[in-house]
């Protein structure tokens, strides 16, 4: 062993260095990724709901249940990936479908018309959302198994979650955040035209990036990965939900995320008839600013995070995230002021870096964890991991919208009375707001510190693996 692998100097070795170039192509993979996660569950019931009348609790049902169909597609997608054996790879050839298929159906949820019975809008709904997030799979989870085995050091995993979240929240402060501004723009004949459209232009695009890193890339699968017998879906389930250093990093995340989102989007609501007064312009303005400024505050934690976790440990720097989160909904009581629209940059900004800390280091634990469950397996499931691990955060978002369009109807909120809500309503959201992220962020807190794999304990793993392969 060199002394890369030594925990006092954790020099990254060149051989595990992942060049440039590639992360770049694989980060165009990580902004494709941000619009087709990310654009129905942040804003289905702004557009859905405000724009287009539909019941928020059928907007959330159909969200809930594609989540209980990814029970079923990420375990099956991610045993796929890891049994693959193509002259492209075991993850290229489900990334380049998947992108194309994720990009059609993205658009066709859009095009959705107006004025749709009930009944008719939840089955139309429900359809095209199952397609697209049957296909995000196929696209989302070979490309997170990829980022886990482009480097077998822990630092450098790091850096290419780095990468993702990178790519993320770039499109996010330049892209995702502007989709209801560009909708709301008076260049379009009336809403329904600029959703078509925006929807139209936002998905070709991402088709084109999905695509890049299956058509750049290429895989360096190893020797005895390619001599690994298939694992049958079940049994590869079974040793993931059994590998507890795994289930404790799941735990957290599911938990932070489920919190947040449960009522992430109600802040939408007293920012507009609050806040805002009720001008749609003004409310355009601010949700994409401030949700743009959420994915700035992410890029600018990005290289501190890596620095920090390099010195400290991936453990002690993201037991601080969870207390981050606590901090914005804190700041979510007190920044709701008329026509100070400006002050809701804090809670988003604290919430973001708390996210951030979550959305990089728990996938680079977990790629960590690959090798210890290899060394008591003797299998290599990146695929399997990074599906359970989709489908943990697809669930906790899901389950959490489902909740907040029932929390919305709870609150009183109803669309035709604008800024003439019931007294109490928006003071029941900003309550919400300031109270259910800080349960999850202890959830959180608690699976972190049970985490116990340490950076030398990992680095003898990886010693020990190359000596039972007999490969450097």
């Amino acid at each position: 062993m060199n002394d890369s692998h030594d925990q006092k100097n954790p020099k990254t070795a060149q051989a595990d260095r992942v060049p440039l170039k590639d992360k770049i192509l694989y980060g165009s993979g990580g902004f494709a990724e941000m619009t087709f996660q990310w654009t129905l569950m942040a804003f289905a019931l702004t557009i859905f709901n405000m724009e287009l009348g539909y019941s928020p609790v059928l907007i959330a049902w159909v969200l809930a249940l594609t989540r209980i169909w990814d029970a079923v597609t990420d375990p099956l997608m991610g045993s796929i990936s890891d049994n693959a054996r193509t002259r492209f790879g075991r993850r290229r050839p489900f990334i380049g479908a998947g992108a194309i298929l994720s990009g059609f159906f993205f658009i066709a949820i859009w095009f959705i018309p107006p004025g749709l019975s009930d009944t008719a809008f939840f089955i139309c709904f429900l359809v095209a959302t199952l397609l697209f997030y049957t296909s995000f799979t196929m696209f989302s989870v070979p490309l997170l198994a990829m980022g886990y085995e482009m480097s077998p050091d822990i630092h450098e995993r790091t850096k290419m979650m780095n990468v993702r979240i990178f790519a993320n929240s770039t499109n996010g402060a330049f892209m995702f955040s502007w989709f209801i501004l560009l909708i709301q723009s008076s260049f379009w004949s009336d809403p329904v035209e600029g959703i078509r459209m925006v929807g139209l232009g936002y998905g070709l695009v991402m088709i084109v990036l999905g695509l890049i890193p299956a058509l750049t890339l290429k895989e360096k699968t190893k020797s005895y990965v390619e001599k690994q017998k298939p694992v049958p879906v079940l049994d590869s389930l079974k040793f993931t939900f059994s590998c507890k250093p795994f289930v404790f990093l799941v735990g957290a995340f599911f938990a932070a995320l489920f919190a947040y989102n449960t009522v992430a989007n109600l802040y939408a609501y007293p920012l507009r008839y609050f806040v805002c007064g009720g001008d749609n312009e003004e409310f355009g303005f601010w949700f994409s600013s401030i949700e743009s400024s959420h994915h700035i505050a992410t890029l600018l934690m990005l290289w501190p995070i890596a620095v920090i976790s390099r010195r400290v440990g991936k453990r002690a720097t993201c037991l601080f995230a969870p207390l981050f989160l606590v901090l914005g909904s804190i700041a979510y009581l007190f920044c709701f002021v008329p026509d100070m629209p400006w002050l809701v940059f804090i809670p988003r900004s604290l919430m973001s870096i708390g996210i951030c800390g979550l959305f990089v280091l728990i996938p680079s634990m977990i790629a960590d964890v690959v090798d210890y469950d290899e060394l008591k397996t003797g299998t290599r499931r990146e695929g399997m991991f990074g599906a359970i691990f989709f489908w943990a955060f697809k669930l906790a978002l899901g389950i959490a919208v489902l909740i907040s369009g029932y929390l919305l109807e709870m609150t009183g909120f109803q669309v035709e009375l604008d800024v003439n809500q019931a007294e109490g309503t928006l003071d029941t959201m900003i309550y919400l707001l300031g109270t259910v992220p800080m349960i999850g962020a202890v959830v959180a807190l608690y699976c972190i510190y049970k985490y116990r794999l340490t950076e030398k304990e990992l680095y003898g793993m990886r010693a020990e693996l190359e000596n039972r392969r007999g490969v450097s």
